[in-house]
């Protein structure tokens, strides 16, 4: 007579990132997309603003569906300050720690 014993694994695995995700991708067009770096600051955080409008030829009426901030450095945090889900245009807030870059791939989709 055999025995088999079947031991569970599990595994816990933590990970802080400040992606942004707003909105849906699904089914949506992709209308603007852009890899944004900036050198960090000595001893001070670095803050950029990254503005953006929907232009005419996409069409009349049309607002942001869906906001994609992708942090590429896991060291930044991106917030919207204006604008966003449901309006034409968005600004969107990106901070840095010290000494550390900023850099970001920002997808916008309507």
């Amino acid at each position: 007579m055999r025995f088999c014993i079947v031991l569970p694994v599990l595994a816990l695995v933590v990970v802080e990132c400040s992606h942004t995700f707003m909105g849906t991708s699904v089914f949506r067009q992709l209308v603007f997309y852009q890899y944004v770096k900036y050198r960090g600051n000595t001893l001070s955080k670095r803050i950029e603003y990254l503005n953006y409008t929907l232009p005419a030829t996409i069409g009349y009426g049309r607002t942001i569906q869906g906001i994609l901030a992708y942090d590429r450095t896991n060291s930044c945090s991106a917030n919207v300050t204006a604008g966003g889900l449901g309006y034409p245009y968005v600004s969107l807030r990106m901070m840095s720690e010290r000494w550390k870059d900023i850099r970001y791939s920002v997808y916008i989709y309507a």
